[in-house]
């Protein structure tokens, strides 16, 4: 719906404030159907692909248009739209020209009820995922050399990726790999659902696990999926005829409880077949490079905030 919205208003010249007028009443006017049916240069049948959601069951119309406002409800406000159009001084970024020149690609942003923007970083790292793969087949090696990372911090909250899953099966052979993070296995299920959540957790390479989880079924799953160790148990019966006797028992690697207290700086760290093993680590703040690091944050704060105070 929002797609036929944008190639109707490009095909009647109009400025981006024109789909926020159709989106904000949908019903109330025929003229995005209309151009979409009438214009020669309109897509075939995607006048078709407009009218059935909006002139179908109330019901389903009704959740469409909700559904559609939602996403849109962010570019209602002036000073973010105006960001988001392209202007003379402020052109639109070329992300094929910078990933091929390795450059780097920020999205920051956060969950909101009322004015989210995951819709729009969504379609912004799924763009730049695009881009990526379409430049990985043009390769002369048949895929990305060097590789590209996406590093998907507080995936669950920012831009859940619907795609996710497929490319992690597919994409990683092409140069196209994965890093994703988040608080909680229940963050995971609630956004994706429990089967996409279990099969991205599958195809995963390397599982990185911290202390602290209050999920006692989750600290179930990873206790059982570090495995058994045999360990020997030896018995002494004392009396008139001494004995000892050896056996062998199975337990856990790590127990439930144990992947709770895991403690700070410490990881429990499964990759592939390997056996697991607990990982020390350090923060990039530590030693002299951390140092460095502060000093420099220090001093990009005390910049922007120089340049805050000379614009007011």
């Amino acid at each position: 719906m929002i797609q036929s919205y944008f190639h109707a208003a490009a095909l009647a010249g109009g400025a981006p404030d024109l789909v926020l007028e159709w989106v904000a009443s949908p019903l109330s006017t025929a003229e995005p159907e209309e151009i979409l049916r009438q214009h020669p240069g309109a897509a075939p049948f995607w006048h078709g692909l407009l009218t059935g959601p909006l002139r179908g069951d109330d019901r389903t119309a009704g959740n469409t248009i909700t559904t559609v406002q939602q996403a849109m409800s962010l570019f209602f406000q002036t000073e973010i739209r105006r960001r988001c159009v392209p202007s003379v001084g402020s052109p639109a970024t070329d992300i094929r020209q910078l990933l091929a020149h390795r450059g780097t690609v920020y999205m920051l942003g956060r969950e909101d009820p009322y004015a989210s923007a995951s819709p729009l970083m969504t379609a912004a790292a799924e763009h730049v995922l695009d881009t990526a793969l379409g430049l990985a087949h043009e390769s002369p090696w048949g895929r990305l050399c060097p590789p590209m990372l996406s590093v998907l911090d507080e995936l669950p909250s920012t831009a859940p990726l619907p795609t996710l899953r497929t490319r992690m099966a597919n994409e990683r052979a092409l140069g196209l790999s994965f890093i994703y993070a988040a608080q909680t296995w229940r963050q995971l299920a609630a956004i994706f659902g429990e089967q996409e959540a279990r099969a991205l957790f599958g195809l995963t390479n390397v599982l990185v696990l911290f202390g602290g989880s209050k999920d006692v079924a989750f600290n179930k799953e990873v206790s059982d999926l570090a495995g058994l160790k045999r360990i020997a148990r030896t018995t002494y019966q004392q009396g008139k005829h001494h004995s000892r006797s050896v056996s062998g028992e199975d337990v856990p690697v790590i127990r439930p409880a144990e992947v709770r207290e895991l403690r700070e700086r410490h990881a429990l760290v499964i990759a592939e077949n390997a056996k697991p093993i607990l990982a020390k680590l350090d923060r990039c703040i530590d030693g002299r490079a951390g140092k460095r690091l502060l000093a420099d944050q220090q001093r990009i704060r005390a910049q922007v905030r120089q340049a805050g105070t000379a614009g007011l």
